[in-house]
């Protein structure tokens, strides 16, 4: 109990010095808050903004039953990295920089991610010195990629189109030959395969075309308009403030008790 007692009362000294502490050199440590709180303002005040323009894109895809993409996200996120995947035009509405040479993903000014609720969607940020110019370089992200993909889609229906004239030609070749060999009846066999082939390629032939139709039809295309505040995001006036007084405070006590282990 005793034991108990004098630790008690050392607390209570300690306290007690802690506060006699701070009211002996609460002006210089109040000094010290102000002086920290005038530094993080002016820092607020001087330092580059920064804006950002933010937007979410859906890829192109050519087939809506099974939402099969012309582009997988992340491979568009991995291509965009590249300082060659932007053609010049759009290197310009970016702000080329002064030696002409971007690094990966536009000197890391532009922000890339997949979005994990939406297998099809990709979301962006790029920072700028100005709102406008920010803007400026979303929809030139934002036009070069539509451009892209619809090059995408029209190669892959280059190919289609092959496939399709040779499945027409040869559903042309397989009607005319019924027509012109009358010994083909009803329930012969080989009536009956001539059937199963053109049911075939009308089935090839529709589902070539229904292709090529969705692929004109789901374009890639914003799910999120682009959005460029005229407020900054940096420097955070509400984070640095607080963490110049913070600081400050806690330069002053330091110097107070190195002072006072000096005396």
């Amino acid at each position: 109990m005793q034991n108990e007692k004098l630790q008690t009362e050392g607390d209570e000294i300690s306290l007690m010095d802690i506060v006699d502490f701070l009211k002996l050199n609460q002006k210089l440590i109040l000094f010290s808050g102000v002086a920290g709180l005038l530094i993080s303002a002016i820092y607020v005040i001087l330092a580059p903004k920064e804006y950002e323009a933010r937007w979410q894109m859906q890829m192109a895809q050519y087939s809506s039953n099974s939402n099969i993409n012309i582009e997988e996200p992340s491979v568009l996120v991995q291509r965009l990295k590249s300082p060659t995947a932007y053609p010049a035009e759009a290197q310009q509405q970016c702000g080329m920089p002064e030696n002409g040479e971007y690094g990966d993903y536009l000197n890391k000014k532009l922000e890339v991610k997949t979005i994990k609720e939406a297998a099809s969607a990709v979301q962006f940020k790029f920072r700028a010195a100005k709102p406008a110019q920010a803007k400026q370089c979303a929809e030139a992200i934002v036009s070069m990629i539509m451009t892209q993909q619809h090059s995408l889609i029209e190669e892959h229906l280059a190919g289609r189109q092959v496939q399709l004239v040779k499945y027409q030609q040869s559903l042309a070749e397989e009607q005319l030959q019924m027509e012109k060999n009358k010994k083909f009846e009803l329930g012969n066999l080989s009536y009956l395969a001539k059937l199963d082939r053109l049911s075939w390629l009308r089935g090839r032939i529709d589902a070539l075309q229904e292709e090529a139709l969705l692929s004109q039809m789901h374009p890639a295309k914003l799910i999120a308009p682009i959005y460029a505040p005229s407020k900054p995001i940096a420097p955070k006036a509400g984070l640095v403030l607080p963490l110049g007084i913070l600081l400050g405070l806690m330069l002053g006590v330091l110097y107070a008790f190195g002072r006072r282990k000096a005396a």
